[in-house]
């Protein structure tokens, strides 16, 4: 996933696709299925501090010695930046050599970074924000010279051979806490919504799933109104900015809109801005960099991991791929941060609150 303020190659593709007004919700009907105590419950406890550790139970194996991994981020952003540096991090915990390669924004770009990192001898290779689809002959070149290959976010249910895990939060229930924020926000009296989908990151789909399924769930009184493609190219730009604005301006009793990603609040913020509609609240997964405007009175709501704990996630499977070991499903920890506790942190991105780096090194018996 991306963010605000870089610019962006649309990947290989994937064509800018025009905006398609539909009911996504709002031909629902029945009795809701969605509580509003539920609703209020669920997004209480979202909006808590992740104060324990998710990683597995069982150990890794032995850490190796003299080991080194590449690092790669996709493009250059907040949330790949910061996940790739939560590799090194964790390798250097290790005692390992650890290095941070950008990827050039573009898959032509990420499959370069990833043959040098090959070739120049890389016991792992990590690619934080990449699409396993486009990097396919890359994966199958670490896995043929040996090296476990490992992706963080867009995971994808049938993986290319060779990647032998993928790191990402639970990003449908992310999407559904959102919807339920929506009810609780409203007092479950109803609402129309606007909705943003991807045409390039699978995790970003699901997300809006989520959402989907907690609106539909919520009860005929709320509705999306109006669902549309956003490409890559939409973040941080002025056309996208002019787009987003131009819905605002289209549908005026749209309240809310479910902009998939906090990449997309810097767009938001421009929207409201063009358009003066500053009654409209973005909602959107992941948290990196925007926690400063919500504190100043920006109406935005994110939820999502700490993404520098990506990194470790990340290396614990990489230990469990050079030792043999089965491959582990992990929990992702995730936090839904607003205006009631944006000031709770001082930084500006989602946080963990507590030493996490201390966790994973009594996993790996590393104390």
């Amino acid at each position: 996933m991306v963010k605000q303020g870089a610019k962006f190659v649309v990947l290989a593709g994937a064509a800018a696709l025009a905006a398609v007004s539909a009911a996504a919700a709002g031909t629902h009907h029945g009795t809701a299925k969605l509580t509003l105590a539920k609703a209020q419950a669920d997004v209480a406890a979202a909006r808590k501090p992740m104060t324990t550790f998710t990683g597995p139970k069982t150990s890794p194996g032995p850490v190796p010695s003299g080991k080194s991994v590449v690092s790669i981020y996709s493009v250059p952003a907040p949330l790949p930046q910061r996940s790739a540096a939560g590799v090194v991090d964790a390798a250097k915990h290790l005692g390992w050599s650890g290095k941070v390669v950008f990827g050039n924004g573009n898959p032509p770009g990420w499959l370069a970074a990833i043959n040098t990192a090959v070739t120049g001898g890389a016991s792992a290779v990590v690619m934080s924000a990449g699409v396993p689809a486009l990097i396919a002959p890359g994966i199958a070149k670490a896995k043929a010279a040996g090296a476990p290959f490992v992706d963080i976010f867009n995971g994808v249910p049938k993986p290319p051979p060779g990647l032998v895990a993928q790191i990402g939060p639970p990003e449908f229930t992310e999407g559904y806490r959102l919807a339920e924020w929506i009810v609780v926000n409203t007092n479950g009296k109803g609402a129309q919504i606007l909705a943003y989908n991807s045409p390039q990151f699978s995790d970003l789909q699901v997300a809006l799933r989520g959402f989907e399924q907690g609106i539909k769930d919520a009860g005929p009184s709320y509705k999306i109104v109006n669902v549309t493609q956003s490409p890559a190219t939409d973040i941080g730009t002025s056309a996208g900015a002019q787009r987003m604005a131009a819905l605002f301006e289209k549908y005026t009793e749209a309240k809310y809109i479910f902009c998939l990603s906090e990449s997309w609040a810097g767009t938001f913020s421009r929207a409201v801005q063009q358009s003066g509609r500053k009654d409209i609240t973005g909602l959107g997964t992941d948290g990196d960099f925007f926690l400063p405007a919500i504190r100043k009175g920006a109406k935005f709501v994110e939820i999502g991991p700490d993404t520098n704990e990506y990194g470790w996630f990340a290396v614990d499977a990489i230990l469990r791929a050079m030792n043999h070991k089965p491959a582990v499903k992990y929990n992702v920890p995730f936090r839904l941060m607003d205006s009631t506790n944006a000031r709770s942190t001082s930084g500006p991105a989602i946080a963990n609150s507590y030493d996490y780096r201390s966790a994973w090194l009594k996993l790996w018996g590393k104390k």
